[in-house]
């Protein structure tokens, strides 16, 4: 292996360092490791060239031998421990940071956890995993389902702009659009917010808050409609009629707007998505309110 002087120079200026026994910089060099994998490289080349000599250096008679290897041998392990905290730095690294996935408008992907716990992400949805088995989940936008039976593994937490999500052993859902969070659940139990309210979401309850809200309270739901847009339907019981505009957005793939007039209707029913791709016009009689062209998209709008 080639190593840029510069760096060389580098790593052998750490070694002489975190040989010294009063050296304290060990969250500087831990940074220095982590700003290149070339760093620790380096360093691990060093630090081998210097072990192996060390049996050389030991014959020599304690008298005749350079100030700089009459160190304590236990400085000899520190360096060696460096190393391999180097090594697993360089390696461990990758697996902690964090995968993105998203989906475009009308696409429904699924996402393996491990085991029989999985991911169902709806259309115009983005999300990162992170954490040593990707359990930790921060939502930015769109709909998320998890199936979550896997009793052996840790439980899985979910972020949701400054709401915090824990699963109990569940299948529920989370929507977010803009600053505010739906959760649906229809099978076990979520916590939410576990470090304040711990309020606690059963079968058929739901949450629907925004960002910076100080009291978070369960409403009733309909535990069957959790998941539904997998099933391609759209299933609502008393649902605002804003939410439903943006589960259409992300479900048909098409670019639907509502009236300001009547966002706040609220519908019951369920949705093909299917047959509103074929026809959008066949939400008139659904919704009660007429379908208009707006540029590429459709406007639910009308007199009130």
């Amino acid at each position: 292996m080639t190593i840029n002087p510069d760096r060389k120079a580098a790593a052998l200026d750490w070694l002489v360092r975190t040989n010294d026994p009063e050296f304290d910089g060990w969250d500087e060099f831990t940074t220095w490791l982590e700003e290149c994998p070339a760093n620790a490289e380096a360093y691990h080349a060093l630090a081998d060239a210097e072990a192996q000599m060390l049996p050389f250096l030991d014959a020599v008679p304690a008298g005749s031998r350079p100030a700089r290897v009459a160190r304590p041998r236990r400085m000899a392990l520190a360096a060696g421990i460096a190393v391999l905290a180097a090594a697993g730095a360089a390696l461990l690294a990758p697996r902690m940071m964090p995968i993105d996935y998203s989906t475009g408008p009308g696409e429904v992907r699924l996402v393996s956890l491990g085991g029989q716990d999985e991911l169902v992400l709806n259309g115009d949805t983005r999300l990162e995993l992170a954490g040593w088995d990707r359990r930790d989940i921060r939502l930015h936008r769109g709909q998320l389902l998890l199936r979550l039976h896997e009793q052996d593994r840790d439980g899985v937490r979910v972020m949701s702009g400054d709401l915090e999500l824990v699963d109990v052993g569940t299948v529920f859902e989370v929507s977010r659009d803009g600053r505010e969070t739906r959760v649906l659940v229809s099978e076990g139990a979520v916590i939410a917010d576990p470090g304040g309210a711990r309020l606690k979401l059963s079968p058929g309850e739901r949450l629907d808050t925004e960002d910076g809200a100080s009291v978070l309270r369960a409403q009733s739901a309909d535990a069957s409609s959790v998941g539904s847009f997998e099933r391609g339907q759209l299933a609502y019981v008393d649902e605002p009629l804003d939410n439903v505009v943006a589960d259409l957005r992300r479900s048909t793939g098409l670019d639907f707007s509502a009236n300001a007039t009547i966002s706040a209707r609220r519908f019951t029913g369920t949705l093909s998505v299917e047959a509103i791709r074929r026809d959008p016009r066949s939400l008139e009689p659904l919704l009660g309110v007429p379908i208009e062209r707006s540029g590429r998209g459709w406007n639910l709008g009308g007199k009130v």
